[in-house]
């Protein structure tokens, strides 16, 4: 039988009506809340970063083929490009690649009794190109894209229906300028869908339509486009699939943009919120060492009496020190049983019930978002056990520096 487990066993968990059963149960709730704090701060972090990312994702695709332009922010390049359907169909072979859908944009002005908004039109190329942006779709349908002839349908943001006070079936005019010496053109317009990505930015500026009322309206041939956004897999894939298709489909103008590149001030703020991240586990961690050092001491010191008997009976530094190492190991598990309950169920409760709300315009995201991934929960309970027992091994060497004659006297 090991006797020193048996020992920090009784002092750690069984022995009742004692100080250091008190500070014993002050470092397990220290150790908790430590832990569930940094559970549920690094599911908001990623959770935050993951949905963003995502919406930017599914407005955008991950990477976009477009002319060269020295911004790659400028989403609106003057150039257009010709559909070429080889290319389309290597893309679409390419390892990780799900979906290749041209588009287009048209600048605009729109125009009401509120005022006046300039506005980007964004067209589908068809009814597939809808499928990422349909969740966000809050009423209406999607534009019925006609076999031989364009539409006259439009889906505008919320933010720009409760603006100029839109419903659904009203039917706007749209202004368009083709040169500062031209005449604008008019176009009416009929809304039949309303959607919110949360996305300020992209709600303020853009409405859908089908890409040939652009090329209509701008005299072009339907093979007119943007550019091709591309969807992955999984975002992981995205350097290895950009280069992948740089290399081997596409000459020059033709140059190829992750949306990181596009939306470089958006990501970069996501990116950043990994230091928010660290900073979390760093200080919980230094409030669970400080709290568990406490603990060791006052357990060595209230032992102290026990510590110079057991050396007058022949037990070893090396042995007796393990008592105190078991008894903060206990200690430590408890905490990190109760701390990763906890920090598991709050982050459970806020992804069913989203009773946590955020405002959405601010934000991006209409309540807190959560990602819970197991690799990051073990990762923050071993790196919290492996660097409390690493540091408790220090305040633990006391032990070896006790005289048995003046511990067993000592009160």
């Amino acid at each position: 039988m090991n006797l020193s487990l048996l020992i920090a066993k009784k002092i750690a968990v069984y022995e009742k009506k004692s100080f250091s059963l008190f500070i014993s149960r002050i470092a397990i709730l220290a150790i908790a809340l430590s832990v569930s704090v940094m559970i549920i701060g690094s599911a908001i972090t990623r959770g935050y970063q993951e949905h963003i990312s995502q919406k930017f994702y599914d407005c955008w695709g991950h990477i976009n083929i477009t002319n060269f332009t020295p911004d790659p922010s400028n989403i609106i390049n003057a150039e257009k490009i010709s559909y070429n359907d080889t290319l389309v169909n290597h893309i679409q072979s390419t390892n990780h690649v799900q979906r290749v859908q041209p588009y287009t944009l048209q600048s605009c002005i729109l125009k009401t009794d509120e005022g006046i908004e300039g506005i980007i039109l964004k067209g589908l190329y068809d009814a597939n190109s809808f499928k990422n942006i349909e969740q966000f779709l809050v009423e209406g349908k999607p534009i019925t894209f006609l076999k031989d002839s364009f539409s006259n349908e439009i889906i505008i943001s919320k933010t720009m229906a409760t603006r100029f006070n839109f419903k659904l079936n009203d039917r706007i005019i749209l202004y368009f300028f083709s040169g500062l010496n031209d005449a604008p053109r008019a176009r009416k317009v009929s809304i039949v869908g309303i959607f919110n990505t949360g996305l300020d930015e992209y709600d303020k500026s853009f409405s859908l339509c089908d890409y040939r009322f652009i090329n209509h309206l701008n005299k072009e041939s339907n093979d007119m486009i943007q550019g091709y956004e591309i969807t992955l897999d999984a975002i992981e894939n995205s350097n290895q699939v950009e280069k992948e298709i740089f290399d081997n489909y596409l000459e020059p103008p033709l140059e190829i943009y992750s949306l990181e590149k596009r939306f470089g001030n958006v990501f970069s703020w996501l990116q950043m919120m990994k230091m928010n991240e660290k900073i979390i586990i760093i200080i919980m961690m230094i409030i669970a060492l400080i709290n568990m050092i406490s603990a060791l001491l006052i357990l060595i010191l209230e032992r102290t009496p026990m510590i110079g008997i057991l050396k007058s009976l022949g037990m070893s530094n090396l042995k007796i020190q393990l008592i105190f190492l078991y008894s903060s190991f206990y200690i430590i598990g408890i905490g990190l049983f109760l701390g990763t309950l906890l920090g598991v169920g709050l982050c459970l409760l806020q992804q069913k019930f989203g009773f946590l709300k955020l405002d959405e315009a601010t934000y991006y995201v209409n309540k807190i978002p959560i990602a819970l991934h197991s690799e990051n929960i073990l990762f923050i309970l071993f790196s919290t056990v492996l660097i409390c027992f690493s540091i408790l091994i220090l305040p633990s060497l006391i032990v070896r520096k006790v005289s048995p004659t003046k511990a067993i006297n000592f009160k």
